[in-house]
């Protein structure tokens, strides 16, 4: 049997390969079915007339529709549902922790059964990363190399079901093996959320020697000093965070540990990125984005957490942020480097020098 799976983009994860339902192409490749991915995110003028195409070229007898929206989802079967009537639409993210729950409407749909059994969340095959073409997306790691995800723990019921390290460590051997990226992206859940897991699999990547370098997201209040060195010593070489307007103003305590943390994961060679959350009321935003620019940081971004008011624009107000940010930066640098005063006085210098070019 052929089945053809169209991923339709998400909002904020369209940069991830469809990871979720190349797991499910992996199951249903296990039962002999044909498979091939569309991903619609690749097109980005969502050009419909190329995937009908495909599915007149591939001729499927079963399509699988996946989106993070009902709407998103809907519109697409409009598209297809006359020239192929038999669709399973599937609302899923794609970074690939659903798949287990995913896994069993899917098979139950191929097998025409109501009551099949749920695979193991460890028994789910590799994902077929060999339907996807891994170098057309944006992924990539703080020195430009194609980067791909790797499932850390699973979405099942309301809460995280972590994977063994072992079995982590299985998968990445096989995929730097079969695909050769050695540059790993541990997207979701943060590494932190379990603090036992997260030292096991520490000594593992340790201890299993596979020569790859990967990136995670960490919850920045819940990672400890002592874990920087072991991060790159188990091949670590970026961390991800959200600031918050909570976490950053909470106390000047707090602002100093994170400090301490960038600075010590810096020295260490591991890549710092931080996404700042703006939240109301947004004449706080300056405030915010000057202090997160004094934390030393690599990268950041802005996203915003809330419905924008009336008359709110949400890229003026990213726009507004990154330059507050840039600006902040620029000045940091000069306060690190001349001290407080000196640095205070060039700064000063410098924006009187650019208003009178405005």
């Amino acid at each position: 049997m052929k089945i053809a799976i169209i991923t339709l983009p998400g909002k904020h994860d369209r940069h991830l390969p469809p990871l979720t339902m190349a797991y499910v192409a992996a199951l249903l490749e296990q039962r002999r079915a044909i498979v091939r991915i569309y991903d619609c995110a690749l097109d980005p003028q969502g050009n419909w007339e190329d995937i009908h195409r495909r599915l007149q070229t591939f001729q499927p007898q079963r399509v699988i529709i996946a989106g993070e929206t009902s709407n998103e989802i809907e519109q697409a079967v409009i598209q297809i549902h006359q020239t192929h009537p038999e669709i399973l639409p599937i609302l899923t993210r794609r970074s690939g922790s659903e798949a287990f729950s995913v896994a069993t409407s899917v098979l139950a749909w191929f097998d025409n059964a109501f009551h099949l059994p749920a695979p193991s969340h460890e028994e789910l095959p590799y994902p077929s990363r060999h339907l996807l073409t891994l170098e057309q997306y944006e992924l990539r790691a703080p020195g430009g190399e194609i980067q791909t995800p790797v499932v850390a723990g699973w979405r099942w019921q309301g809460r995280w079901l972590m994977r063994q390290p072992r079995l982590i460590g299985q998968e990445i051997r096989a995929l730097t093996e079969e695909v050769g990226i050695r540059h790993i992206l541990f997207y979701e859940p943060e590494l932190t959320h379990d603090e036992a897991w997260f030292d096991e699999l520490l000594y593992y990547l340790i201890g299993a020697n596979l020569n790859v370098k990967w990136q995670a997201g960490v919850a920045i209040d819940r990672l400890h000093s002592e874990r920087i060195p072991r991060l790159a010593q188990a091949g670590c070489e970026a961390i991800s965070f959200t600031l918050s307007a909570i976490s950053v103003f909470e106390s000047a305590s707090s602002r100093e540990r994170a400090r301490k943390i960038i600075a010590s994961a810096r020295e260490h060679g591991i890549y710092t990125r931080a996404t700042v959350a703006l939240e109301p009321p947004y004449e706080s935003i300056n405030r915010l984005v000057d202090v997160a620019a004094t934390l030393g940081l690599d990268d950041v971004s802005f996203t915003l957490m809330q419905t924008l008011r009336v008359g709110d624009n949400e890229q003026q107000i990213q726009n507004h942020a990154r330059q507050r940010y840039q600006e902040g930066r620029a000045r940091q640098r000069l306060i690190e480097r001349f001290g407080p005063a000196l640095g205070g006085l060039l700064w000063q210098l410098r924006a009187e020098h650019l208003a009178e070019d405005e």
